[in-house]
């Protein structure tokens, strides 16, 4: 019992706790596209810009 007493407490999110789905537009979707072709490696920041995972 006394393993309980120290272990951090969890948070458990669920699809319940809010709408956490984005729908983007065709047009967003070619710009956010395109925008990751510019440069080298975009990819992987146009997507922490746009919170995409």
């Amino acid at each position: 019992m006394s393993d309980f007493i120290n272990r951090p407490q969890i948070e458990v999110l669920s699809a319940a706790d809010g709408d956490r789905r984005r729908s983007w537009s065709d047009d967003d979707k070619l710009r956010i596209v395109e925008e990751s072709y510019i440069g080298h490696r975009q990819v992987a920041a146009t997507a922490r810009r746009h919170s995409i995972c």
